[in-house]
C-alpha cells in the first residue's frame, strides 16, 4: 500500500464507526495477531487526532 498525504473529512458519528470497527478487529480472535496488532496501533494513531 502507498501513503497519501490527503486530508480525510469525516464527521464525528463517521470517525466514530471507524473507531468502533477497529477496536471490533482488535478483539477479533479469528485474525492473525499481526492483523490485531496493526488495528490496534491505526486505532491508537487516529484517536490521537481526533479531537
Amino acid at each position: 500500500m502507498s501513503k497519501r498525504n490527503s486530508e480525510l473529512t469525516l464527521s464525528d458519528s463517521e470517525w466514530q464507526i471507524v473507531l468502533d470497527a477497529l477496536s471490533n478487529t482488535i478483539f477479533n480472535e479469528d485474525l492473525t495477531e499481526e492483523a490485531r496488532k496493526s488495528a490496534k496501533e491505526l486505532y491508537l494513531k487516529l484517536q490521537k487526532k481526533i479531537p
